[in-house]
């Protein structure tokens, strides 16, 4: 079955191939039969990696240990649903993944090719596949999911204890869904600027628009399971780390951010236009560099799982983009140069913020590089501490958390005398003397966090008969507000203790006092684990029962630390048992309080529901794009 799942990419590749060249040879001759050809050709390549996909399942379901792949992340033992998740847990499985959903999205985005709209698709399709044949090269010639190896072992190697959690079930494809929606505004980019029109495709914007709508709430659905996996699993007591493999992640949802406020404000030949168009290049450019990043070694972390290998493909990939990209807007610039418009003096502030949000990102981006940077001048690589990114990138968040409060306002009438205007000002100068005073990073935020929480409250108390879209747009604000009071609350009052209890032995840690009973033992399909009982206690009441455990994988012989969270909206009690003497039933316990953090998931359930209904509204009352000066919903 696996030379099946191998003939498939084969086909696609030589597909994905050929569309590049009639989709090419199509718009060069104005040939409407050649369009055709190629998109037909794009949607075989999506029916053969459609057909690899379910080998690939079938194969990981089916236990087939002499697939390389197969033997690798899973085993007899793994459950059902691990068996599903391991096809993104290697490298090869989530490249596949990723290739079958880039696929799919530009064949529902680009399929047209009437007289209309069939050369812009074309033009799209042609990068689009261009990216394609890159992927195909790397799975066929690196990373194959159907070798096969010369002996078939009795059992495999089982899936990494760390991935064998819900959020880790869910996190890599959400991120993927996001990574691959992005090929679409990034297509309609390369379109726009090899078409002959200064305007680009207004009729076809509202597209690519949407499209980046649905990536940014996919990508914003990932990062949040990944923070909640690395909570839940890593028994640190905290979410994020600036590990390189989070940074990967968010450096492109920075980016994707200021996308989406120029997809707001859109107008053709206006600065914001190709604040759009570049941005989009840049989103889908660090979703790439950041799979080079976590999959290819350049850097290590706690997240990733390197598979040495070709990556050098990706870099070629992305030198190819830039060297097209740069030619195209030196063409384009030079045509549009003469009709550009000018912005409307409220979007300073967007441009403001984009800049932030790049700056953010291009910080965020040399801190993870460091390692590698200095290794190359140097015998050591130097890793940076996550107090430097928290230091160095807490300026920016904040203003970018004032803007947010502020911004709408701005934008409708500029810089005016009004309570919002002075009271931003106001709220810097106090934020700055909180901070030169106390340097509580927590405390000026949870200023802000007010000053943004009674703007926004302001604005739908005066806005009535406003639409789904304007209110979407609040909620996804209210979200983010609610984030920082997250981060704020649960990054400065938190409290740390570790303990070694004996059974029948008490300890305090806040309010909270804690008596471990004994150990118990629990046994999983494939692990064993210890488990410590431990009673919370409040006022000298008790309030909860509390079972953390240590749980032991035979088949990889990996330990690992199963928390136990006593979850309020106030805060959390976080307990990782990380020692066990089974002798004397002597255990070291971790214990965490961590205010406010629930307040982090919530904000990001609000961020995802408030693009949901900004995407629905937009899909059903979606309007043309004017191309004169900015007259945007206030």
């Amino acid at each position: 079955m696996a030379e099946l799942g191998r003939f498939a990419l084969l086909l696609g590749f030589c597909l994905s191939s050929y569309a590049i060249l009639a989709d090419l040879l199509g718009t060069w001759r104005r040939r409407e039969e050649l369009w055709r050809s190629g998109r037909n050709a794009t949607i075989a390549c999506l029916a053969c990696l459609t057909v690899a996909m379910g080998v690939l399942w079938t194969l990981l379901v089916r236990g087939e240990f002499g697939v390389v792949y197969v033997a690798e992340h899973t085993g007899r033992a793994l459950p059902f649903v691990y068996k599903l998740t391991a096809l993104w847990a290697g490298a090869a499985g989530s490249l596949l993944l990723w290739l079958w959903l880039q696929s799919g999205f530009v064949v529902l985005a680009f399929s047209a090719a009437d007289q209309e709209t069939g050369r812009f698709c074309a033009h799209a399709r042609t990068i689009a596949n261009l990216v394609a044949v890159f992927f195909f090269c790397v799975l066929i010639f690196d990373k194959d999911p159907f070798g096969v190896s010369v002996t078939t072992p009795p059992d495999g190697a089982g899936l990494n204890p760390l991935l064998q959690h819900p959020a880790m079930a869910l996190h890599p494809p959400t991120l993927f869904v996001g990574y691959a929606a992005f090929a679409i505004p990034f297509a309609w980019t390369f379109a726009t600027l090899r078409s002959n029109e200064p305007d680009g495709a207004p009729a076809l914007f509202e597209l690519a628009r949407n499209w980046s709508l649905l990536a940014w709430m996919f990508l914003t659905i990932g990062i949040g399971l990944g923070a909640w996996w690395a909570y839940e699993e890593l028994g640190w007591g905290g979410y994020w780390a600036w590990d390189p493999v989070e940074n990967s992640s968010l450096i492109p949802w920075l980016t994707a951010t200021a996308l989406l406020h120029c997809g707001r404000t859109y107008r053709a030949r206006t600065e914001i236009a190709t604040w759009f168009m570049v941005l989009s290049l840049v989103t889908f450019s660090l979703c790439i560099f950041g799979t080079f990043l976590t999959r290819y070694g350049l850097v290590t972390s706690v997240h990733a799982f390197p598979e040495p290998g070709l990556g050098m493909l990706f870099l070629v990939l992305l030198a190819h983009i830039w060297v097209l990209a740069g030619l195209l807007f030196f063409r384009w610039y030079r045509r549009a140069r003469t009709t550009r418009d000018s912005v409307g003096s409220g979007l300073r502030f967007i441009v403001l913020n984009n800049w932030l949000m790049v700056l953010l990102a291009f910080v965020i981006l040399t801190g993870t590089l460091f390692p590698f940077l200095s290794g190359l001048f140097t015998d050591n690589q130097i890793s940076l501490q996550s107090g430097y990114f928290t230091k160095i990138t807490a300026p920016g968040g904040l203003a970018l958390l004032l803007l947010l409060g502020v911004c709408p306002h701005l934008w409708r009438h500029g810089l005016d005398t009004s309570w919002r205007t002075l009271g931003a000002v106001l709220v810097a100068l106090v934020d700055l003397a909180l901070w030169l005073l106390t340097r509580n990073l927590a405390l000026v935020c949870l200023v802000s966090c007010l000053f943004v929480g009674l703007n926004l409250s302001v604005d739908v108390a005066r806005q009535r008969r406003r639409g789904t879209r304007w209110y979407g747009t609040r909620v996804v604000h209210l979200g983010v507000m609610l984030v920082f009071v997250g981060m704020a609350g649960s990054g400065g009052y938190d409290l740390e203790e570790q303990v070694a209890l004996r059974p029948g032995q008490r300890t305090e840690i806040g309010k909270f006092e804690l008596a471990y009973d004994d150990l118990g033992v629990d046994h999983g399909p494939n692990f064993t684990a210890v488990t410590a009982n431990v009673a919370v206690y409040r006022n000298q009441r008790k309030v909860d029962e509390l079972a953390p455990s240590l749980a032991f994988y035979s088949q990889s012989g990996q330990r690992t630390s199963e928390v136990d969270i006593r979850r309020t909206l106030l805060g959390d009690l976080y307990l990782a048992l990380t020692e066990v003497d089974n002798a004397t039933r002597l255990i070291t316990l971790t214990i965490y309080t961590k205010p406010l953090i629930n307040w982090i998931w919530i904000g990001m359930l609000l961020s995802v529901l408030g693009t949901a209904l900004v995407i629905g509204a937009v899909v059903t009352n979606g309007r043309p794009v004017p191309s004169g000066p900015v007259c945007e919903e206030r």
